[in-house]
């Protein structure tokens, strides 16, 4: 990993580390990047400028912290309201603290400070209550972890912009590009804007496809309290917050899944399954990297209404773009399996025990076969915290939406048993960084992707 920093135009320079090159406080995350070429990167000197066509891929780093509870009463939210019901907007600043020692369950009343132990599981409180700081469960399965990297964008498959790429017609008809491949690949792997996202991949390839990426930094598929980790941050005043008001990041619109990109106005309707003038979203005519009437490619800095922080520091494809996989499933039927198998994971490949101690790399939820009892969340995985739910009818179907932004908000259960996560390019106000839904997994479907997670212990630049 090359430390990086990027200036207002996009303009990416190695980072001189014994300054100050990142300021959470200013809105300014930490980015590293790797390169096409490792030699290259050990005579890179701070300040010299790296050209897009020699990295291969952008991280993000979300440091380790702590945040106050703001809605954990279990079961509040296990149900979804009518249609009609009385319904309210209830997003709010997330309040959050660094730092690098977990919270414990504080015995002794402290009404200025009170903290709890992280439950880690689904549907546990334990000690916790609204108004308590507890540690984010994304810092704590990784043993001495002081937070990760992420990757800036959806994944992309590299070299898929040689072949011919996807269309949409008004009538909804597809064709094939190369960036659909379900194939276990690490070499493939590329995280930069304007490539085109991976899809049409089984949970199980993703999985391995991120654990083979980079074992050195500990590489491994995106979980849903990673997700959460970095929505929350999104919305806090180190994102995008400002003087406790906050918006949500903008849907990326480009109908050719080119990463990075932004709606050039806010949706103001949801799902639809037309273009509507609330929820457009096209092909820009000229190709990969370039703006649209609606749509506008990452090097135009308009864009960055649709990064974590509103600037190019942030993380991208947070809403919209494809649905992206996430490692948080529920139990099988039998309250025991995990239902790997049907997810394209082979014992062989990734045997899945205790013993090899995979368990860190995903969120197990408890069994139920509804998509709409809420409390099986893990506090952190921004499910069940954006409560209460509602059943509202998207022009020519019924969605379940959370009241963060009307987001959608389909609970994983028995049949589709994975999260997915950000919506999709289409879904209008429906997608965010809120938004989920949920899959079998073993589906190769266009629009499903995934993310990379990196969690190095030691240092990694």
């Amino acid at each position: 990993l090359v430390p990086v920093t990027i200036d207002t135009e996009g303009n990416v320079k190695k980072a001189d580390v014994t300054t100050e090159w990142y300021n959470y406080e200013q809105k300014e995350w930490a980015n590293a990047v790797i390169l096409v070429d490792n030699e290259k990167a050990k005579t890179l000197k701070a300040g010299d400028k790296i050209e897009e066509n020699e990295i291969e891929s952008y991280f993000v780093w979300i440091p380790k912290y702590r945040y106050k509870l703001f809605d954990e009463q279990l079961g509040k939210y296990d149900s979804v309201q009518e249609e009609g019901t009385e319904y309210k907007e209830k997003s709010q600043l997330i309040e959050i603290e660094f730092g690098l020692e977990n919270t414990t369950n504080d015995e002794i009343s402290n009404p200025n400070y009170k903290q709890c132990a992280t439950p880690n599981e689904s549907g546990v409180d334990g000690a916790c209550h609204e108004g308590d700081w507890m540690t984010h469960p994304a810092f704590t399965a990784f043993e001495n972890s002081k937070g990760f990297w992420v990757g800036k964008f959806e994944t992309g498959y590299n070299q898929s912009t040689e072949e011919n790429p996807k269309t949409i017609t008004v009538d909804n008809s597809w064709t094939k590009v190369g960036a659909e491949k379900d194939e276990n690949k690490s070499a493939k792997v590329i995280i930069k804007p304007n490539v085109y996202s991976w899809r049409s991949i089984k949970v199980g390839n993703a999985f391995n496809t991120s654990y083979n990426y980079e074992r050195d930094l500990d590489s491994h598929m995106m979980k849903n309290t990673e997700w959460g980790a970095v929505a929350y941050l999104s919305h806090s005043k180190y994102g995008t917050c400002e003087n406790d008001k906050c918006t949500e990041v903008r849907i990326n619109n480009n109908t050719n899944y080119v990463t990075g990109y932004a709606a050039k106005q806010e949706p103001s309707i949801g799902f639809t399954n037309t273009l509507e003038n609330g929820n457009i979203y096209e092909i820009p005519s000229g190709g990969l990297g370039t703006d649209g009437a609606n749509t506008i490619n990452y090097k135009n800095k308009v864009s960055n209404v649709a990064s974590t922080t509103g600037n190019y520091s942030g993380i991208y494809d947070m809403s919209g773009g494809s649905w992206e996989y996430v490692m948080g499933l529920v139990k099988g039927s039998n309250n025991n399996g995990y239902t790997f198998g049907f997810s394209g994971f082979t014992t062989s490949v990734m045997p899945f025990n205790n013993e090899m101690n995979f368990s860190k790399y995903y969120d197990i939820y408890d069994y139920n076969e509804s998509s709409v009892t809420y409390n099986r969340r893990i506090l952190g995985d921004a499910t069940g915290e954006m409560g209460p739910f509602i059943q509202e009818k998207y022009i020519t179907q019924m969605q379940k939406i959370s009241s963060w932004y009307s987001d959608e908000a389909f609970f994983s259960n028995s049949n589709s048993t994975w999260f997915v996560r950000s919506g999709h390019i289409t879904h209008g106000i429906g997608s965010g960084v809120f938004a989920f839904a949920c899959n079998s997994g073993g589906e190769t479907h266009v629009f499903n992707g995934f993310r990379i997670v990196l969690t190095p212990t030691n240092e990694a630049m």
